[in-house]
């Protein structure tokens, strides 16, 4: 949604429509409001769903009025579609004029980051950082489901929230510290568009040239034994590295994606990170099972629909494999604590798709 309102805004669109163009389909949904962060002046700095510039309304169509709107213009929507599937601009002039209409409701809400810091041991390599993330909001209180309106968010994020505090604690307790720095950062505005980690991340209590990583952790899911992962993000920077070597460590399996529809990787704090140009990684599950069966995302994939952002991600009544928690945390630890000690700080690969677009 960001890119898409801030191209149109760089072209001076004064709105933006979206549109489903599957026939029968319902318009897309669109952001409950806008959320964004401000700066000291009162101005946007951050924000998923606003474009500073000229965009003034953004609204929905449904696939047929989409045919209409495109009416008596060159090139229809199937013409124009297969043009944007190649590749090839397909802006054209259409001859109808569009009204718009729109009522707004302004509301002020404080959020705070929550920021710890490790020094290092290296006297040159401690002005550099490695970030430890997750995010502290959730959903707050809202229409009952099951009897129940208050959204608890035990596995997203608090479980994360603990497994950064368990990390801080493990490098407490290293006699030596590592060579670089390490900033322990608990963010907030997750839920409303990755809000504070992108705020943090463009105005970090550290110099932003100082930042070489981040290891997000949101929503582990431990709700079964942890026998392989997921790093998401890994294979774009030379993090890969060093999640092979903590995961050959602890015997844990390293596995693909197995859900790239979903969009994972820039879904959560660590794409803050990356659009500062910073390589970042998320570590979620992989499918192994003790069984052999290797179907975990199924067993995911059920918990997510009577769980995943309801009152009934609570602790009590609550899954947990606290096994698998540990083994989590001391895998997240194990990777950054190998990103603190090496000589070179991590780079994108050549070529990457987010090192080209950011890295620069």
């Amino acid at each position: 949604m960001r890119t898409k309102l801030e191209t149109a805004a760089r072209y001076g669109a004064v709105g933006v429509l979206l549109a489903n163009n599957k026939a029968g389909a319902l318009p897309p949904p669109l952001p409950k409001g806008v959320v964004s962060a401000l700066g000291p002046g009162g101005e946007v700095v951050v924000s998923r769903t606003y474009a500073p510039g000229s965009v003034q309304v953004v609204g929905a169509l449904s696939a047929a009025a989409l045919q209409q709107l495109f009416a008596g213009a060159p090139a229809d929507t199937a013409q124009t579609l297969a043009a944007l599937r190649a590749g090839k601009p397909a802006s054209q002039a259409l001859p109808g004029r569009l009204r718009a209409a729109y009522r707004s409701r302004y509301q002020d809400v404080d959020g705070y980051n929550v920021v710890g810091k490790m020094e290092g041991s290296d006297a040159k390599l401690k002005n550099e950082y490695v970030v430890h993330s997750a995010h502290l909001d959730h959903l707050g209180v809202g229409e009952a489901i099951n009897g129940d309106s208050i959204f608890n968010g035990a596995h997203d994020n608090a479980t994360g929230v603990a497994s950064v505090l368990e990390i801080a604690r493990a490098y407490s307790r290293l006699k030596v510290k590592p060579r670089r720095s390490v900033l322990f950062v608990l963010v907030t505005g997750e839920e409303m568009g990755l809000l504070g980690s992108a705020y943090f991340a463009k105005f970090p209590t550290v110099p932003k040239a100082a930042l070489v990583a981040d290891v997000n952790t949101d929503m582990p899911t431990i709700i079964a034994p942890l026998l392989a992962v997921v790093p998401l993000g890994a294979v774009h920077s030379s993090l890969l590295q060093p999640v092979e070597a903590a995961a050959a460590y602890l015997g844990l399996a390293i596995e693909a994606d197995p859900e790239p529809a979903q969009h994972r990787f820039i879904r959560s704090d660590q794409y803050s990170f990356v659009v500062q140009g910073i390589p970042a990684l998320h570590l979620k599950y992989g499918n192994k099972t003790a069984d052999g069966q290797n179907n975990l995302s199924e067993q995911v994939q059920k918990w997510r629909v009577l769980t995943y952002h309801k009152p009934q991600d609570n602790f009590d009544g609550g899954t947990f494999d606290w096994d698998a928690g540990r083994k989590y945390a001391q895998l997240n630890f194990l990777i950054g604590y190998q990103v603190a000690q090496a000589a070179a700080r991590p780079t994108w690969n050549p070529g990457d798709f987010f090192g080209a677009r950011f890295g620069k």
